[in-house]
This record gives structure tokens, C-alpha cells and sequence, in this order.
């Protein structure tokens, strides 16, 4: 198991495509220093009250572009590293391959962990990137929840400890990103069991979170919103049914993956 998943990692970590996704969040990023945390560095040494960098930073407020570009394309750019990679194994006969010498379940628990890693580091290293580079402008000030300047109330989810301990509620929400992600991730492998396009099967985490959204949206429940409850900032209030409800289906989509694989085991490969 530990050559198959060690095999898997370099292959989802050490390309190219991993390389490009990283850059253009880390540019997000840079691009919302320059355009919203560089021009008020100065305001620090101005006698009011000091902006915090824990209200400024791109997942901690709701009214950036960037940030509402980043947590919308998110999903893509997650999949653009490895998840196309089991529907090629199939095509060129490594699957087949390294199930014979290695066994299928330790072939698809190390696929599926490569997956769900690559996505969930994708989507968390920019978001650490950016509120480090940030405190490099803005002092890490406790939210007061009577100054009106937080995007976040006491009676937001984990409210009481975002205004209690930040930090904690920081690595809490980076840590909720790279499990949701990292799972919506996983969807194209579930994918990749029914569909042999490439395209479909990369989309497939993109479209079930944009279809989320815009059910959400359009049916008033906003909580069912992955796009607006993942973000720090809380741009949508999470409600505790939706988001174990979504949870539990993406881990069911995995199960999925595993089962049909059992029983389509000599034919799928």
C-alpha cells in the first residue's frame, strides 16, 4: 500500500498542472495585496482603530472580487492536478496492471487519497498564503464584536469562538476547506466509473458545486451553498443539516467509486 500511495502522490504532486494551479491562487492572492490590504497598510499608524488582518484577508471578508473568483472557480482549479489520472490508467492499462501485482483496494484507497489530497491542498495552501502575506501589512488585532468591522457576528456559526480565539477558529475553517474540497475532489472518480470522457469527468466537481449554489440561491436556502458557507467570512451562514447533509453524500459518492469498482472489477479495467 505504502509504494502504491507514495506512486500516487508524486504523480498528483510533482507536475506541472500542480505547479500551475498553485501559481494562479498564489496570484489571487498577490492580487488581492496589492489591490486591498497594500493601499491601507498606512491607516495602522493613523490613531483610530487598527484594521486586523483577520477581517482584511481574502477569506475573511466578503466584498473582493478576488475572493468571490477564487471561491467560485475553486472546484476547477482542484481538479486540474490528478483527477482525470484514473480514467487514463484505464485507457493505457496501468489500472489493470497494478491491480494484478498490487490488488484493486490498495490501488483505489491510494487513488482516492491522492485525489482527495491534491484538492484539499489546492484549495487550502493559497488561503494560508494569503493571510500570512497579509499580516505582513496589517496587525493580527482581535476581533471586537461591538466594532461593526467583522463580516461575522456572535450569532454566525462558531461566532463565539471567532471573536474568542481567531486563530483557532482560523485553522477550524482551513481545515473544513480541505475536507470539503478535498471530497468535492473525489466526485470525479465517482464519475469516472459511469463516463470515459476525460472533459465530463474533470467538470463533474464544478458542476455538482455551481448546481448547490444555484439551487441554494434560487430556492432561498442559502446554508445549502458550498461556495458561500466555505468561506471563512461566512458569506452564507452555515446551517449544521446542510452541511452534514453535503458531507455525507460526498463521502456516499466515494463509496460509490469503491463498490462499483467490486463489482465491475474485470470488466471496468
Amino acid at each position: 500500500m505504502a509504494g502504491i500511495l507514495k506512486f500516487e502522490l508524486d504523480r498528483a504532486f510533482k507536475n506541472r498542472r500542480m505547479g500551475g494551479v498553485l501559481l494562479i491562487g498564489l496570484s489571487i492572492s498577490l492580487w488581492h495585496l496589492w489591490e486591498y490590504i497594500v493601499p491601507v497598510r498606512d491607516y495602522v499608524n493613523g490613531g483610530g482603530y487598527p484594521l486586523s488582518s483577520f477581517n482584511k484577508w481574502m477569506g475573511g471578508e466578503n466584498y473582493s472580487f478576488q475572493g468571490s473568483l477564487y471561491f467560485m472557480w475553486l472546484p476547477m482549479l482542484c481538479a486540474l492536478p490528478h483527477n482525470t489520472s484514473f480514467v487514463s490508467d484505464c485507457a493505457w492499462g496501468y489500472g489493470s496492471q497494478v491491480t494484478v501485482r498490487g490488488g484493486w483496494r490498495k490501488y483505489l484507497a491510494a487513488k482516492y487519497l491522492a485525489v482527495f489530497l491534491s484538492g484539499a491542498v489546492v484549495a487550502v495552501l493559497p488561503l494560508a498564503f494569503d493571510f500570512w502575506s497579509t499580516n505582513l501589512f496589517l496587525p493580527a488585532v482581535m476581533p471586537q464584536a461591538g466594532m461593526g468591522l467583522a463580516p461575522i457576528g456572535e450569532e454566525s456559526f462558531l461566532g463565539a469562538l471567532y471573536f474568542s480565539n481567531p486563530v483557532l477558529y482560523l485553522l477550524f475553517y482551513l481545515g473544513m476547506d480541505g475536507l470539503f474540497y478535498g471530497l468535492f475532489n473525489t466526485l470525479s472518480l465517482a464519475a469516472a466509473v459511469f463516463f470515459r470522457n476525460r472533459f465530463a469527468v474533470q467538470l463533474t466537481p464544478f458542476l455538482v458545486y455551481t448546481f448547490l449554489f444555484s439551487v441554494g440561491t434560487t430556492a432561498m436556502e442559502f446554508s445549502a451553498c458550498p461556495g458561500g458557507f466555505l468561506r471563512p467570512s461566512q458569506q452564507f451562514i452555515p446551517a449544521p443539516n446542510w452541511m452534514l447533509g453535503e458531507l455525507g453524500a460526498l463521502l456516499g459518492a466515494g463509496a460509490v467509486f469503491f463498490l462499483y469498482f467490486k463489482n465491475k472489477e474485470k470488466a471496468f479495467l
